[in-house]
């Protein structure tokens, strides 16, 4: 790839302790890529479903897809930016990135980093854990509309549902505070700036098991403050990772603050 989701700075630490232990459903591991132009004559195993109610199981680790800019879809981003938001976007550079002071990567692109996502699915809920930073989101699948007093934040209020194999995620209540992509990622050498988001962001996600191993993500962003029409993404193919969980917490130290403690000076 050209060049990769910028991350914030972090500092691996031992881990303390787990909120969640989710066994995956029991499928091989994705098989090791074959030689380049050679196919499989291997068929993929069946997508696991769950037992109280025959969903697919998106239950697992999942690999991060770890995109340029160009398979992300930036350069159809770039132009449904309005005027207004473009003289904006120009000022700010990778230093004013959020998640420069430990904010969260926000969706879609958390779903385009390299970074490892852990998925727990239980009856009525879907559960995703993140480690950069060590953070969770919560998307109810029990039928519930979303909450009319929900205070706006980073990740939003997620609600799913069921369309046959696909889980459908509707996300509002976002506040604003994240960017679609990094200053760095850009379609062309002669962009540059950030990828803002604003308060009256609305995000519409499709998540879909291809297979036991291969997991599809597709989103669609509207946003009327500072785009002229919505942006969906590219279909994003995530592969299952052998890990159970994941094993390290990470720690985000905001850029300028001296970490190093004075003992070890």
């Amino acid at each position: 790839m050209e060049k990769s989701f910028g991350t914030a700075t972090v500092v691996g630490a031992a881990l303390l302790g787990l909120v969640f232990f989710a066994s995956t459903p029991s499928t091989p591991a994705v098989a090791q890529q074959r030689g380049a132009g050679q196919a499989s004559t291997t068929p993929a195993t069946p997508a696991p479903r769950t037992s109280w109610d025959g969903k697919p199981d998106l239950t697992g680790v999942w690999q991060g897809a770890k995109l340029d800019a160009r398979a992300y879809g930036l350069a159809e981003l770039e132009r449904l930016y309005q005027p207004s938001a473009r003289e904006k976007m120009k000022t700010q550079a990778e230093k004013d990135d959020p998640i420069r002071r430990c904010s969260v990567y926000g969706y879609p692109r958390r779903m385009a980093t390299a970074l490892p996502l852990q998925i727990v699915q239980g009856a009525g809920v879907i559960i995703l854990l993140d480690n950069r930073p060590h953070i969770y989101r919560h998307i109810a699948t029990d039928g519930r509309k979303h909450d009319e007093d929900v205070f706006p934040s980073y990740q939003g209020d997620s609600v799913g549902r069921w369309e046959g194999d696909t889980l459908v995620v509707d996300v509002i209540a976002l506040n604003g505070g994240v960017w679609l992509a990094g200053a760095q990622d850009q379609p062309s050498s002669t962009r540059t700036g950030g990828w803002i988001t604003s308060d009256a962001e609305h995000v519409v996600e499709r998540w879909r098991l291809l297979d036991a191993n291969t997991l599809e993500y597709q989103a669609t962003v509207e946003d009327p403050k500072v785009l002229t029409g919505p942006w969906t993404t590219p279909k994003i193919a995530l592969k299952r990772s052998p890990l159970r969980k994941l094993e390290d917490e990470g720690h985000c130290i905001p850029e300028g603050i001296d970490w190093v403690s004075p003992a070890l000076r």
